[in-house]
C-alpha cells in the first residue's frame, strides 16, 4: 500500500453502506426511543450530552483555521523537505509497520475503525494488535459487538490483557458500544460516509474516550478525508522543530498543523513523524537534544535560512 494523498470527498470506501441525505440527517439527530417506559437514566444522559457538546465546542473553536494565524511554520517547503527526508529515513519502516493495517479495505466499516482507533490509544500499534488478536480468539472477531457486550466487562478485560491497559480500554470500549446502540439502535456508523466533515467530527466526539486524534484517524483511514491526525509523537516533534508555538495545546497544535501542512502530505507525514518520534534518539520522548536531530538539520539545510518565510 502506498501512503499517499487523501481526497476530501465524503464518498464511502468500497463495501461501506450508503444512505440518503434524509436518512443521514435523521440518524445524526435522533436516537431510538427503545420503549415507552420512563427512562431512569435520562438525567445521566443529559449530563453526558452536555459534556459531549462541550467537546465539540472546544474542538470547533479552531476547526477551519489555525488558532495562530501569524505563526507561519511549518511552511509548505519545510513540509515537502520533511516528507522527502523522513521518507528516506523511515519510509521502509512505515510500510513494514503500518501499510497493511491502515488500509480501509481491512476496516471498511466506520464502527470497526472507531474500535480500532480506541484500542490503539496511548499505546503502540503492536500492543493494539496483540489485544485485537486475542479478541479474535475470545470472541471470534474483534468486531463481534453483541458477544462483547453480552460477555461483560471482566471477560473483555481478560481479552484485552495481552495489549495492556485492559481496565481502562474495557471501560472505554463498552461505553462506546453502549452509546452507539443507544443513539442508533445498532452497532452501525456507516451513515457517516455520507456526512460532511463537521457532522462526522460532531458525531464521533460524542463518544466517551474518543477525542480529536482518534476522530481524525477514523476520518483519514476509513472515510478517506484529507486531515492531519496529531498523536503524541507529532505534537512533541512539532514543538522541537518549531512547527507550533511552545504553548500550543494538543487541540490547538492539531488545528494549526492541519491548516499549515499541504493536503497531499497530511496522511504520509502523520505516519513518518510517528516512526521518527520512536526512532530518533534526539526526538523520542526521552530525548533532550532535538537540535542534534539529523532530520531537522537536513530540513534546515534544505530550506532558506532554516525555513522559508
Amino acid at each position: 500500500m502506498t501512503l499517499q494523498k487523501r481526497s476530501r470527498s465524503a464518498a464511502g470506501a468500497a463495501g461501506g453502506k450508503q444512505t440518503s441525505g434524509h436518512t443521514k440527517r435523521r440518524r445524526l439527530e435522533q436516537a431510538p426511543t427503545g420503549s415507552d417506559e420512563p427512562d431512569k437514566f435520562e438525567s445521566h444522559r443529559k449530563i453526558v450530552s452536555s459534556q459531549d457538546e462541550k467537546k465539540w465546542q472546544d474542538y470547533n473553536q479552531h476547526n477551519h483555521q489555525s488558532p495562530f494565524p501569524d505563526f507561519v511554520r511549518p511552511t509548505h517547503e519545510e513540509c515537502e523537505q520533511a516528507h522527502r527526508i523522513l521518507e528516506d529515513l523511515h519510509g521502509d519502516k512505515v510500510r513494514e509497520n503500518f501499510a497493511s493495517d491502515v488500509d480501509s479495505v481491512k476496516y471498511p466499516h466506520v464502527m470497526d475503525a472507531v474500535v480500532v482507533a480506541a484500542l490503539s490509544q496511548a499505546t503502540s500499534w503492536e500492543n493494539a494488535k496483540r489485544a485485537m488478536r486475542n479478541m479474535d480468539l475470545v470472541y471470534g472477531s474483534t468486531f463481534a459487538y453483541d458477544s462483547i457486550v453480552q460477555g461483560g466487562e471482566e471477560k473483555l478485560r481478560q481479552a484485552l490483557r495481552p495489549g495492556g491497559m485492559q481496565n481502562r480500554k474495557a471501560v472505554i470500549l463498552l461505553g462506546i458500544l453502549e452509546q452507539v446502540k443507544q443513539r442508533h439502535g445498532e452497532f452501525d456508523l456507516d451513515f457517516l460516509f455520507d456526512a460532511d466533515d463537521d457532522e462526522v467530527m460532531r458525531e464521533l466526539l460524542r463518544y466517551k474516550g474518543i477525542g480529536p486524534k482518534c476522530a481524525h484517524c477514523v476520518m483519514s483511514i476509513c472515510l478517506k478525508r484529507t486531515t492531519f491526525a496529531l498523536d503524541v509523537h507529532c505534537h512533541r516533534i512539532a514543538g522541537f522543530w518549531g512547527w507550533r508555538p511552545a504553548s500550543a495545546s494538543r487541540d490547538e497544535a492539531q488545528a494549526h498543523l492541519d491548516d499549515r501542512i499541504p493536503d497531499s502530505l497530511k496522511f504520509p507525514l502523520h505516519y513518518l513523524l510517528i516512526v521518527h518520534g520512536r526512532e530518533c534518539p534526539n526526538c523520542k520522548g526521552s530525548g533532550n537534544r532535538p537540535s542534534e536531530c539529523s532530520a531537522l538539520q537536513a530540513i534546515r539545510a534544505a530550506t532558506k535560512d532554516g525555513f522559508t518565510q
